[in-house]
């Protein structure tokens, strides 16, 4: 009998079982694949998410092998906005979230899957958990309406059959363990981006930037091996015509939301792996918990890229549901006590607002006159541009930056330093030229 079953052993799941173990629980982790292997992610983490490996003793692990920097470059229609996250905000948000803020660091990094989850997974064998790799989870137990444990296949064909006290959800948004128990989908949104990236030796631009202009948007991180990944992304309605060519289409977005990116690209970069993509990343939430079982991660929920989150609220829900689960199974807390706790950090209405600030984002369409006038106006306010990119990486609360009071002083300074700014010079025909398929 296992304290707790992980099913999934990547960001989320091997997180979880590393805490859990640490604390003294027996745990068993599996996964379908083996490691060192990579998987479908943006891997990029915003400074909350590499201040959770240095609160677990990882992070020189990572760092080691991996660029990072302090600051990041965020460039709408070409209004550019550099910035970094206080440390006062990263306090916050851990104390707020966690009741205490150690290990905080403000950088930035974009880490290989196939690197951060051997370290996580490594991590969790050697605080006490039984790691399984390369077999497949076919069935949940279920006694008297309670998860008790699992059934499954090894990749040898042999079938094992473990009991545990609790079972964890944390393989992904298709969730063998969410579809098991026949858990709905709701607050679906359905209106969401199609990305494509790839890897490019050959160049070096520093921090890594975040570019949009109209419907679409690209990205260049430096990243492992003295590589560069390059991400273009747009609305999922444009998908079909961007397949239809997707080497060409990627350099044609590239040229047309960031012509000096996309020189770069061309004529110093050399691609070193084949173009990858992915069209559904249509968000959604689902029940966290119930009799015998707990999601964290995207199985629980999912959103849209856009803002590369996934992996750093990867770890925030492993360190929350871990930090629960202790609580019950050390006799602590009740089940619902604990569960009940974990929920209403988890479904706060800070997360609520995030979810909907991230959806918005994914419908991408062209940004209004008075939202570019606002990102005019935060060029000369350091203070405020750290706090909007404090915001959009879930640090601090979309409600305080996005506040009636506050945009209104802002919108107010940017009426005057907006005037000369190439994209207002005919805002009416550029936006309406936005609106069009770039690829049709």
């Amino acid at each position: 009998m296992y304290d707790a079953i992980v099913v999934g052993a990547r960001c989320a799941g091997a997180s979880t079982a590393l805490l859990l173990a640490r604390r003294g629980h027996r745990v068993l982790v599996v996964d379908r694949s083996s490691f060192p292997s990579d998987v479908i992610s943006t891997h990029f983490l915003w400074p909350h998410g590499m201040s959770y490996l240095n609160r677990w003793g990882l992070l020189d692990q990572v760092t080691a092998v991996t660029p990072t920097h302090e600051s990041v470059d965020v460039v709408n229609d070409g209004i550019r906005l550099t910035g970094s996250v206080p440390t006062e905000l990263l306090r916050e948000y851990f104390r707020d979230l966690h009741g205490d803020d150690s290990g905080v660091v403000r950088s930035f990094a974009s880490v290989r899957r196939r690197v951060l989850d051997q370290i996580l997974v490594e991590a969790a064998a050697k605080a006490g958990a039984e790691v399984r790799t390369n077999v497949t989870v076919r069935e949940l137990i279920i006694e008297d309406g309670r998860v008790v444990g699992v059934r499954g296949r090894a990749a040898g064909g042999e079938t094992f059959e473990d009991r545990a006290r609790v079972v964890v959800g944390a393989d992904g948004r298709n969730s063998f363990v969410a579809r098991a128990l026949d858990l709905p989908k709701y607050d679906e949104r359905p209106r969401c981006t199609f990305a494509y990236w790839s890897y490019f030796s050959g160049f070096d631009l520093g921090p890594g930037q975040i570019h949009r202009r109209g419907r679409l948007a690209c990205a260049v991180v430096p990243t492992n091996f003295e590589q560069n990944m390059v991400l273009v992304w747009g609305p999922s309605d444009w998908s079909r015509e961007f397949r239809a060519d997707v080497p060409g289409n990627f350099q044609k977005a590239l040229d047309f939301v960031s012509p000096e990116l996309g020189e770069v690209v061309r004529t110093r970069g050399t691609r070193e792996e084949r173009i990858y993509g992915t069209l559904d990343q249509s968000g959604f939430l689902r029940q966290l918990h119930g009799p015998g079982w707990v999601l964290v991660g995207d199985a629980e929920s999912s959103k849209d890229q856009c803002t590369a989150i996934g992996m750093t609220h990867a770890f925030r829900d492993a360190e929350l549901a871990s930090a629960a689960l202790d609580r019950w199974l050390t006799g602590d807390a009740s089940v619902e006590e604990a569960m009940t706790a974990y929920e209403g950090r988890r479904r706060s209405q800070n997360a609520a607002a995030y979810y909907d600030y991230v959806c918005t984002l994914a419908e991408m369409r062209p940004y209004r006159h008075d939202e570019l006038q606002l990102f005019v106006a935060l060029r000369g306010n350091q203070q405020e541009t750290d706090r909007f990119i404090a915001t959009h990486a879930d640090i601090a609360p979309v409600s305080e930056f996005f506040q009636a009071s506050n945009l209104f002083l802002l919108n107010d300074a940017a009426k005057e330093s907006s005037a000369d700014h190439p994209v207002f010079e005919n805002f009416a025909e550029t936006s309406r030229s936005y609106q069009q398929n770039l690829f049709a």
